[in-house]
């Protein structure tokens, strides 16, 4: 798997598991990091892959409402049947 199709499946992953909460990608990057998945991105790759990914649907952006420029991401039900099909998680 190369180094952008692990980022796609970290942050794929990790709204899975958190849902229906959303998360940044500061976030999504400070835990990838912990756990060793993904030790050179930057919460950059994690912004730029999740605008991917809701190109395609299966995540969507949801801005917090008192600071809009801050973007949070969820799973959407394309993304849940995405990774439960192909037994991902």
């Amino acid at each position: 798997m190369s180094r952008t199709e692990t980022i796609r499946q970290e942050i794929l992953t990790q709204l899975y598991g958190y849902r229906p909460s959303a998360r940044d990608a500061e976030r999504m990057n400070k835990l990838a990091r912990q756990e060793g998945e993904i030790s050179d991105a930057t919460a950059a790759d994690f912004e730029r892959e999740a605008a991917y990914l809701v190109g395609k649907g299966l995540i969507a952006c949801e801005p917090e409402a008192v600071a809009q420029a801050h973007k949070r991401w969820a799973i959407t039900a394309s993304g849940i049947d995405h990774l439960e099909s192909r037994g991902l998680v």
